[in-house]
This record gives structure tokens, C-alpha cells and sequence, in this order.
């Protein structure tokens, strides 16, 4: 049979996934010859043999790929036969690498678990053992191609025994560049907080298990990161951490040794459940189970909790002793904040915090907080989209010029993009922070290095003082395109569904604020929408805010704003609202309202709910972001009874288009304060705002002839309103679309503005 020999790009994640090793066994399988070699944004392989072989080869090629490897597109091209002799693994080329993808970190698998819990294994007790299956990626990378001397894992040169494993493509190990052992690898140690050392390996492991069941609180060093960890079935510890973080409320997440325990104490069934035991490891938010047998205080006044399984071998072993354990497993930052990764930065920055450290000397190259996954409307929906996903691309569904989204500023991230890939980094946090701003800086210019995307097109906020926009300007120059923030939601939807290039929808977005193309604060909108401009086509009615950014974090001011001029002085003061000091702040509000001044209007959808939980006594004081909405929506789970509270649409007097009167709605709960429970009252807010943006948004997509209908933004995180919004738009003959790969909050702001950079769009929009 005639020779013939094919050459081969295939491009995805395919590059420290254990995918040449896996090409030379199935190329050797087949009786093949040629080479397999990574070039950095591809793998090249040359194949030669006869056509069946050849046929075969190429079928087998993506049924069988490793787990890890996700393969983009495999081009090919026949050549003329050389007479290869053998097929060999090629070593890397240096250079240019562009759109190169690096695998994210992952869970430790089966394998390698067993291995450190084995003790006729080398790896026994050992917590970095990893395979090419497994284990850190992104957060060791320094630059490219991803070979080890470019990682952080060039601190630790191969013992004979480890050097054997990595140069046998037959091996698992082969080209695993974090692996080590007991021998080479890094150590792991247990330091009190001046930094002298404990006890150290397995020792270090046991005791730090033993110290959080008697109620310590330990700095563990992970993967991407520092977490801040306690026992979680004890009040007191929870409490004594609550106390020197200074987070009275916010819930934390929790780690458990498997979903058997975790079933103890939240339900598993749904797409939360699914993503739990996953190898990309999330912290998925389950609703608390009947039996939940942990601290109330992990997460007070919530109807759910985050949990997640161990994905380290630290984290598995901390379990070796006491199965049953649960541990609260937080990131070690302040609220917006970078996540802590260095051993001194954490001995200086977590003292008080920390009773003991355990801690290890591999550096951190690139700091990943913790994905954050719940249901929503019966699908997983993205809170956080970080370690175990970034920096994996999102497909685009058409091609755009280079560019680049630096993201909002709450819950920043950082998107680049070319042709049809666009990569999002890691969650980054607050930019309003200096030292988040400086990470971000580091972020943008990591990921440019990785992807090899030197952006052409900058997209950034419309709102002139957030620092994301001062440096896009300030290094994107006249090529920078600054987009409105809620049409970046919209845009981010869209590419998220795969809609063409040619699409228009009705969108819906939904939070706490955006600024307006109007110079105004926007929050509650319907768009008409396309990739390349939008039309506000509806809104939530402007409430007032006294005190402007003060009504966000006091939401009892939202209520006197919104009830303001349909009450009296004295019936406001009746209302069992709570401010910080008292009385004297109730009076400075009073008297904002009465003169107009330091008061600002915003349609925020956020604010209107933050608004409800203040005055049915639910949250009246904001100690962590969301909370007046999110504990809003677990007081609504409680309650099965429906009331109608009014829906009343209006003219905008100067643009003349509709808008969802939120007056009505507020006054409504007050008005049935006295005859019905808070939790009723709750759901009653959350099913007629639903109702009230899902018969507008209809009236004005049948109205523009649209046929999809699409809602974004950090109040579609609430299932009962998008479950509502989605059912009632389906049931009136639209498509409703949902986000699916990126969040539906600011995380997916930075992508919105690459994908309007990149088509040079986004500034058309109108009010």
C-alpha cells in the first residue's frame, strides 16, 4: 500500500495537558511515523504511513484526547511522503506565540490521590503530587512556551527518579511540568505568626487538622492564593473570625471532604451539585439542606451556602484525620481586594487574623481566586468565573481586530481578544483600591504575554473617574472606545448565545448602577440592541438617592427617597427603618429631600430592592455587597403565598418612553405591612417587579418586531426573578436568553467592551 503523510495544526488547549504524549502513543498505535512538537498557540504533528492508518489516526484523534485537552480546530494538510524512521516528541520552539492557550488549574485527580494516601507509594503524605492530568497551570506560569523553566516550578530541578517519569512519553508524568516528589518538589510547613517553623510535610498537614478542630484559625496557601480557614460546625471560631476580618454578615464558604458530607447540610440535586464534584472545582452556592448542622453564622439570614470540595492535595490530607470535618474555607483579602500569595505578605498582612500559617515555598506566578457557581433558573450561572476555568477562551460566533476590555469597576475582570477568541482573565476585584488597580495593571500586561494579543482597540466605562477608564484612555489613546456600561452587558449576552453579527434583541439589565449615556445613573433598562449601538427603549422609574453612593450602603435612605412625596414627615417616621447614627442621619436625609440637595436619581433595579428588605426590616444597614437584596431573596423562599402589589407604567415626560413605576410598588409593601409576614411581602416584590419587566420588555419587542429576549446583570443572579422573567417572556412566544459561559454581573463587563473595541461599535447608542 502507498505511503502517504499529512501535517497537522491543532489548535485549543492542548499544551500542558499531557497532548504529545498522547499523540506519540496513538501515532505509535497506528504504526505511524513523523514528529509531534508544540509551537506555542498550536501543535504541529507530521504523520506518515499508509492511508488507513493515516484515516484511522484522524478519526481516534479527538475521541480519544486527554482529559484535560480541548481541542479548537484540527487543520490538515497532505504532503509528500519524507521517510520518517520513527515518530519522536520534538521540544518546544521560542517565539511568537498568539491566541496560545494555557490550561487552567485543576482539581487533583483520582490517581494522584490515591498515590498520597498509598503508602507504598513515593508521593505518600506528599501534597504537590500532580500528573498531566492535574493539578496548578495558569497560576505557575511566568511567560511562554509552557515548558517548566518558564514556570515557577524552575525552583526545583528533577530528581532522577522524577526525571525518569517527566521524559517517558509513556507516562503519565511525561511533560507534567509541576511534577515532583518528596525529593525535588517544594515543602510544606507549619509556622505560628512571627514565622518560626512548627513542624514540617505530613507532620505540618496533621497538626494544622488538629488545631482547626479545637478552634484555630489558620492561613493555608493554596493553588492561586491564601485562604483564611476555621472549623465551620462551631460558632465560636466562625465568630472569632467575623470579628478580626471586621465581616459581621458576609457568608462564607465552606469545604467539605466529599459530597457525602456536604449532603449533610445542603442539597445537591441541580446544576450547583453537578459542578461541585467537577475537576474544575468551584465554589457552588446549594441551597442549605433541612438537616444543616453547621454554625448558623456561616451564612446568616441566607437561605444558601458556598461550598466546595478539596482540590489540592493540602486541602484532601487536612481531611486524612477527621473525615467528617468542615472547614470555612475564605479568601484571605479584604472585601475587593487582591487575594494574599505571598508567605511574608501573609505573615505581615494576616497578623491578628491568623492564629497559625501553613504555608509552602512554591510562588504564586499568577494569584486566581476561587470560580463562584449557583443555579439560576435551572442552569449553573457564573458568579465568578476564575480558577478552573481562566484562562480557557470563549468562543466568539464571528472575528474581531485585536482588542482589548478592562472591565468596570466593582468585580473587574480583564478580556483580550482576536479573530473569534476572546480570553477572560481571573477575577480581579474593587479597582477603586489602589493595590486592586495596581494588580489590575499586572493582569492586563500577564495576559497580553500569554495570549501573545497585542491590542489594537481599547474598550473601556463611559464613567469618566473609574481608574479602568482613566488608564484605558490614558495607554489606548484614540484608539480606546469608551461603552456604555449596560450596553456591554448586553453585547457580552449576545456573543455569550453565539447570536451573528446581524442580531438584534431586547435586552434587560439589571443591577445596582451603570452610568448612563445621559450623565445619569442607570440600573433598570430595556435596550434594543445590537452589536453595533442600542436604543433605551424602557426603564425603571428614577428614585432619588439621598446622599448619593450613602443610599447604597444605608437602603432605609432609599426608602424615604422613594416614599418621600407620597409620605408625610411624620407617617416616615413610623417606618421601622434603621441608619447608622440614628435619629441625626434620619433628619440630614429628611432635609436632602426637602431641598434637592447632594440627591441623585437612578432607574437602579438594585436600589429598589434594597429598598424593599429596609423597610420589611430585612437588611436596613449594608455590611457586605448584596446584602440587602440577596437576604431579600431568602426571606422570599420562605413564603408560598402570592399577593398582588401594583404594576403601573408611565411616560418618561421628556423621552417619552415607558417606564415601570417603582413608587407603586413600595408603597404597596407599606401599604400591606400589617397584614402580611415580610416573607410574603418579599416574594410579592421580587414576582411583580418580575412581572412588570417581563410585560414591558414584551410590549416592546413585539413592538420592534424582535424575537429574542435577553436579560443581564447582577439582579439576574436572583432565580426567583430571572426564573420569572424567563418563564413569562417563553410563555409570550420569545426566546429568552441567559448568560451561559460568563457571568451575568460586572465579570462580564470587560468582555462586552472587547467584543465593541474589537468591531470599533458600542457609541452609537442613544437615551
Amino acid at each position: 500500500m502507498q505511503n502517504e503523510a499529512r501535517l497537522l495544526h491543532i489548535t485549543g488547549t492542548v499544551q500542558g495537558v499531557g497532548f504529545r504524549p498522547y499523540i506519540y502513543q496513538l501515532a505509535k498505535a497506528n504504526g505511524l511515523f513523523g514528529y509531534v512538537k508544540n509551537l506555542g498557540n498550536y501543535v504541529e504533528v507530521f504523520i506518515e504511513g499508509d492511508r488507513e492508518s493515516l484515516d484511522n489516526f484522524l478519526r481516534e484523534l479527538p475521541e480519544k484526547k486527554p482529559p484535560l485537552a480541548k481541542i479548537t480546530e484540527i487543520k490538515t494538510k497532505n504532503l509528500p511522503f519524507s521517510g520518517y524512521s520513527k515518530f519522536i516528541i520534538v521540544p518546544s520552539e521560542s517565539g511568537v506565540f498568539e491566541n496560545s492557550i494555557i490550561p487552567p488549574d485543576t482539581a487533583i485527580c483520582e490517581q494522584c490521590r490515591s498515590e498520597i494516601f498509598d503508602p507504598s507509594s513515593r508521593y505518600y503524605h506528599y501534597p504537590f503530587t500532580v500528573c498531566t492530568n492535574c493539578g496548578p497551570r495558569y497560576t505557575t506560569v511566568r511567560t511562554l512556551p509552557y515548558d517548566r523553566e518558564n514556570t515557577t516550578m524552575v525552583d526545583f530541578p528533577l530528581c532522577p527518579e522524577c526525571e525518569k517519569e517527566y521524559t517517558d512519553p509513556l507516562n503519565r508524568r511525561y511533560h507534567a511540568q509541576p511534577v515532583c516528589c518528596p525529593k525535588c518538589g517544594p515543602e510544606i510547613w507549619l509556622s505560628d505568626p512571627e514565622g518560626e517553623v512548627l513542624s514540617k510535610g505530613y507532620e505540618a498537614i496533621a497538626r494544622a487538622s488538629d488545631l482547626l478542630e479545637q478552634g484555630s484559625i489558620l492561613a493555608i496557601k493554596g493553588f492561586g492564593g491564601f485562604h483564611i480557614a476555621c472549623n465551620a460546625r462551631k460558632e465560636e471560631p466562625v465568630n472569632k473570625l467575623r470579628s478580626r476580618l471586621r465581616r459581621p454578615e458576609q457568608p462564607f464558604a465552606v469545604m467539605a471532604k466529599n459530597a457525602g458530607v456536604v449532603e449533610s447540610f445542603a442539597e445537591l440535586e441541580g446544576a450547583g451539585g453537578e459542578y461541585l464534584t467537577s475537576y474544575r472545582r468551584p465554589i457552588a452556592v446549594l441551597i442549605r439542606s433541612k438537616g444543616y448542622n453547621l454554625a448558623e453564622s456561616v451564612s446568616s439570614g441566607l437561605h444558601n451556602i458556598g461550598v466546595m470540595l478539596p482540590y489540592t492535595g493540602t486541602q484532601n490530607l487536612l481531611f486524612d484525620r477527621v473525615p467528617d470535618a468542615v472547614y470555612v474555607m475564605t479568601s484571605a483579602n479584604l472585601p475587593g481586594r487582591p487575594m494574599v500569595v505571598e508567605n511574608k505578605e501573609a505573615l505581615e498582612k494576616l497578623k491578628g487574623i491568623a492564629d497559625f500559617y501553613l504555608l509552602h515555598n512554591r510562588v504564586i506566578a499568577n494569584r486566581n481566586d476561587d470560580t463562584v457557581i449557583r443555579a439560576v433558573n435551572g442552569r449553573a450561572a457564573f458568579i465568578r468565573r476564575s480558577r478552573g476555568f481562566v484562562p480557557e477562551p470563549v468562543e466568539l460566533p464571528f472575528e474581531v481586530e485585536a482588542s482589548i476590555g478592562v472591565g468596570a469597576e466593582m468585580n473587574s475582570t480583564v478580556t483580550v481578544a482576536k479573530g473569534n477568541l476572546a480570553y477572560i482573565s481571573q477575577y480581579i476585584g474593587n479597582t477603586s483600591h489602589v493595590e486592586t488597580f495596581r494588580y489590575h495593571s499586572e493582569v492586563v500586561r500577564h495576559l497580553i504575554q500569554l495570549t501573545g494579543i497585542e491590542p489594537f482597540n481599547w474598550g473601556c466605562d463611559l464613567h469618566p473617574v473609574f481608574n479602568t477608564t482613566r488608564f484605558a484612555l490614558k495607554v489606548g489613546g484614540k484608539n480606546t472606545l469608551q461603552v456604555q456600561h449596560h450596553h456591554a452587558h448586553m453585547l457580552a449576552l449576545m456573543a455569550d448565545n453565539s447570536l451573528p453579527l446581524d442580531s438584534r434583541i431586547l435586552g434587560i439589565a439589571l443591577d445596582g448602577v451603570g452610568y448612563g449615556s445621559d450623565g445619569t445613573a442607570w440600573g433598570g433598562e430595556l435596550f434594543e440592541s445590537s452589536y453595533f449601538g442600542f436604543e433605551r427603549a424602557g426603564n425603571l422609574l428614577p428614585q432619588p438617592m439621598p446622599g448619593g453612593d450613602l443610599a447604597s450602603k444605608t437602603p432605609s435612605r432609599m426608602v424615604l427617597g422613594i416614599l418621600f412625596e407620597r409620605l408625610g414627615r411624620a407617617e416616615l417616621e413610623k417606618l421601622p427603618l434603621t441608619f447608622p447614627k440614628g435619629a441625626t442621619e434620619f433628619s440630614t436625609v429628611m432635609k436632602q429631600l426637602e431641598t434637592g440637595v447632594n440627591v441623585v436619581r437612578s432607574s437602579s433595579t438594585g436600589r429598589v430592592l434594597d429598598a424593599a428588605a429596609a423597610l420589611l426590616g430585612i437588611c436596613g444597614i449594608r455590611t457586605y455587597d448584596g446584602e440587602p437584596s440577596m437576604k431579600l431573596e431568602s426571606a422570599a423562599k420562605k413564603s408560598t403565598h402570592v399577593i398582588d402589589l401594583p404594576i403601573v407604567f408611565m411616560k418618561d415626560r421628556d423621552s417619552g418612553v415607558p417606564v415601570l413605576d417603582t413608587t407603586e410598588l413600595l408603597l404597596g409593601v407599606y401599604e400591606l405591612s400589617g397584614k402580611y409576614s415580610p416573607e410574603t411581602l418579599a416574594f410579592a416584590v421580587e414576582e411583580s417587579l418580575a412581572m412588570g419587566i417581563s410585560e414591558l420588555a414584551a410590549s416592546l419587542a413585539a413592538k420592534k418586531g424582535l424575537e429574542m429576549i435577553g436579560l443581564s446583570g447582577g439582579v439576574a443572579y436572583n432565580d426567583h426573578i430571572t426564573s420569572r422573567i424567563a418563564e413569562t417572556v417563553t410563555e409570550a412566544g420569545f426566546e429568552f436568553l441567559g448568560h451561559r459561559q460568563v457571568p451575568c454581573g460586572d465579570g462580564c463587563i470587560s468582555f462586552g467592551q472587547a467584543i465593541a473595541a474589537g468591531l470599533r461599535a458600542g457609541s452609537e447608542g442613544t437615551q
